[in-house]
């Protein structure tokens, strides 16, 4: 007795590749991938055009300053100096008493001094408290 598998020439086709398949699939594989780039590619140029018409163009004056170049060395030696100049000259100036306008008589005070003015007399043109009053409740509740 033979072997059925020997002479039943399915069980041979069965082992072999289907190169058919395989190209044919390979093909629609590379198709689909070169459809997907022309259309990614047609999408961008879409959309490049688009922008092109969306934007407006740049004033004349906005173009020169742009292409305009700073003279070498283009960095600060000391960036924060500038900050560190304007710092100390508020600092002196919330420090000092000086005028401010001698013929209205208006002057400034240091801060501290002025935070202390306020607390004794309290806020000019503003509604003065008793000392003990107790504060308001809040809102929606009985005393």
């Amino acid at each position: 007795m033979s072997n059925p598998k020997e002479t039943d020439p399915s069980a041979a086709r069965s082992r072999e590749v289907d190169t058919r398949g395989v190209l044919l699939s390979g093909f629609g594989l590379a198709a689909g991938l070169i459809a997907a780039l022309v259309a990614m590619w047609g999408l961008f140029r879409l959309l490049e055009k688009h922008q092109e018409r969306v934007d407006k163009p740049l004033p004349p004056q906005v173009v020169v300053n742009l292409k305009r170049i700073p003279p070498e060395p283009r960095l600060e030696p000391d960036p924060l100096a500038l900050r560190r100049e304007l710092r100390s000259e508020e600092d002196a100036l919330l420090k000092s008493y000086g005028w401010v306008d001698r013929t209205a008589g208006a002057v400034h005070i240091p801060i501290d001094r002025a935070m202390e003015i306020v607390l004794e007399r309290g806020v000019p043109g503003g509604k003065a408290m008793a000392a003990g009053a107790p504060a308001p409740p809040p809102a929606g509740q009985k005393p």
